[in-house]
């Protein structure tokens, strides 16, 4: 229910252009967190104004362009630095297909329906999608988050290929080359009976080196053992499918599978495997959603003892009061249980957990 602020709804450069559309949308945020990580619950409070920009060419080719100011208004954003994504994407499109560059997703995940898309209110922390068992952005953002994509469609299905690579000065080899990674993905939709099935697969590869992050993981395995160092990991190429059913009475569920293999090059070797699930269900102004997700760690290091689990589960509550207002209740809930080995090697103790929450209004401009 955003409102779209024209700055411009006619901007032409000189006789014969094309109309472009600059517009202005934004989104203000307050009430109160709180969790196990937090003495006494706080206030929440957030601003974030995105500037979206949009053309098309005398010959019939759509182009545009958004920056997240929240992302971007540090000496990292795109407009300061052109290897770094700052909450800028650019696009250009026509019967040729789309090509997108900058904050967008990598083919994997534009292919995937994450659990926690499945009719999701959100909450102002996003607790729900921040747990540790929450899997969103696959292996996105290994670099410095500048994405490339090409996406084709043709009829109900869809394929995409993208890259990102490393723009630091050394990926640590010797070999004199950076590091890079890359995605394929295809999805199809189609109508079952009058559900709507939205199916997905892709495979994601980045070179090794990179520092994975499991949501909390780190935060709650800090808090029982002091700072926490995650390890780099090796060489990664990922498998992913997801399943996501709109029955059309306000509910929607799906599923996705997420297996990873991890080689010891320039990092540490494991085997990886993600299970997601979320269901959401709106009836009149309220909106209901759960998810709930699981890392499967094996093989980790080549260690004899070296197996484990991360875990946990979101909740979200959104009531919209119409005009833009909504009430947003959101909660998470993280845990991990580690073998002796494993646990020894990452510097944890055996088993951990905690949790979040956010409870306020949210109002979009």
């Amino acid at each position: 229910m955003k409102k779209t602020l024209l700055l411009s709804t006619a901007i032409v450069a000189f006789a014969g252009m094309a109309v472009a559309d600059v517009a202005l949308t934004g989104r203000a945020e307050m009430g109160i967190l709180g969790g196990s990580d937090e003495d006494n619950a706080d206030f929440f409070t957030d601003i974030d104004v995105t500037f979206t920009m949009s053309g098309e060419t005398d010959g019939g080719l759509s182009f545009g362009a958004s920056v997240d100011l929240d992302e971007g208004g540090d000496g990292s954003a795109a407009s300061d630095d052109n290897t770094d994504d700052g909450g800028a994407t650019i696009f250009i499109s026509g019967g040729f297909g789309k090509l997108t560059m900058g904050d967008t997703d990598g083919a994997l995940d534009w292919a995937l329906t994450d659990a926690g898309d499945n009719n999701n209110g959100g909450s102002l922390g996003d607790d729900e999608t921040e747990h540790a068992g929450y899997l969103g952005a696959y292996l996105d953002g290994a670099y410095d988050g500048q994405i490339a994509r090409y996406e084709y469609s043709f009829g109900d299905f869809g394929v995409a290929i993208s890259a990102e690579t490393d723009d630091s000065d050394d990926d640590g080899d010797d070999d004199g080359e950076r590091d890079a990674g890359y995605a394929i993905g295809f999805k199809y939709d189609t109508d079952l009976g009058g559900v709507g099935l939205s199916l997905g697969i892709g495979y994601q590869y980045v070179a090794g080196g990179y520092t994975l992050e499991f949501g909390r993981f780190d935060d709650i395995a800090g808090d029982n053992n002091g700072d926490l160092e995650t390890p780099a990991l090796g060489d990664t190429g990922a498998i992913g499918v997801s399943i996501s059913a709109d029955f059309n009475n306000g509910l929607v569920a799906g599923l996705t599978y997420n297996n990873w293999d991890v080689d010891d090059d320039d990092g540490v070797e494991a085997d990886i495997q993600h299970v997601g699930v979320g269901i959401g269900y709106t009836t009149g102004a309220l909106t209901l959603h759960a998810n709930y997700g699981v890392f499967e760690l094996s093989d980790v290091a080549d260690l004899d003892d070296g197996d484990g689990t991360i875990d946990g589960f979101g909740l979200s509550a959104a009531y919209d009061l119409g005009g833009g207002a909504v009430v947003h209740a959101g909660y998470g809930s993280s845990s991990y249980d580690f073998d002796d080995d494993l646990a020894a090697a990452v510097g944890v103790d055996d088993d951990g957990d905690g949790s979040t929450y956010t409870f306020g209004l949210g109002l979009s401009f």
